[in-house]
């Protein structure tokens, strides 16, 4: 789990050995996820929708897999619902890397604020 999300390690700090290090090899792993999902993607003929909690916990090679799938311009139907707690992430959060550069693709977002339950 440590591998394919650090930040979770900030959480279970018992969790992590030198062995759950993050290696350059997962950039690589992350292009080929990149790469699955997006032939996944296009060859999928009816609308998809994909949705992830608590994307404040993404590493950045985790949201640009995110970026790659949603910038795709190959003709994908996909719904993306991506959700994170405002109040876990600061100012120069890499999610906020992921929304600008999903705007600057011409990736359609619509952003919905929701604010937290009284009970």
């Amino acid at each position: 789990l440590i591998r394919l999300l650090p930040n979770v390690s900030a959480l279970f700090p018992e969790l992590v050995s030198s062995a759950t290090k993050v290696e350059a090899g997962d950039v690589m792993n992350a292009r080929s996820v990149s790469f699955t999902l997006l032939r996944f993607m296009r060859a999928v003929t009816s609308p998809v929708m994909l949705f992830l909690d608590d994307i404040q916990w993404a590493d950045s090679t985790a949201l640009d897999v995110i970026h790659t799938i949603l910038s795709d311009t190959m003709g994908s139907c996909m719904f993306f619902v991506g959700t994170y707690r405002d109040n876990e992430v600061q100012i120069g959060h890499d999610i906020f890397d992921l929304m600008e550069r999903l705007e600057i693709s011409n990736v359609q977002t619509t952003k919905v604020y929701l604010a937290g339950l009284d009970q």
